[in-house]
């Protein structure tokens, strides 16, 4: 399965493992983005440590940016940790951020190289 969506109490990780394609990418957003769940979170995870960026070039990080904008429209103050250990996937998170922050400022969103300190980040106040 190359994505695993797994609900905790206050957030949400989103898993991605082997080749990472556009459409994986997309069904995975909608399954995440389309669960009544997401309206009472405070953070996401995305989880892309697992995955082979080969097929993914900077266009296609508009079509996240977009579902994120219209998911910031009325699930507010999230934190998005974005964690990846591949230099193309590190680089396209980087883009990510810094296209949804233009447009997006009720997320506070931060790319990390390992799970660990991604929670740290989510769990601290800042």
């Amino acid at each position: 399965m190359p994505n695993q969506i797994i609900w905790e109490e206050k957030g949400v990780i989103s898993s991605y493992t082997g080749l990472f394609s556009p459409e994986t990418h997309i069904e995975g957003l909608g399954q995440l983005f389309g669960d009544k769940r997401i309206d009472n979170i405070s953070y996401i995870i995305g989880d892309y440590t697992g995955v082979n960026g080969e097929l993914l070039t900077e266009i296609h990080v508009e079509y996240p940016v977009a579902v994120a904008t219209g998911a910031a429209m009325y699930v507010k103050n999230i934190k998005l940790a974005l964690v990846a250990t591949d230099d193309k996937i590190i680089n396209l998170c980087v883009h990510f951020i810094e296209l949804s922050t233009q447009i997006n400022p009720t997320w506070e969103m931060k790319m990390f190289e390992d799970l660990k300190t991604a929670r740290k980040w989510i769990d601290s106040k800042g």
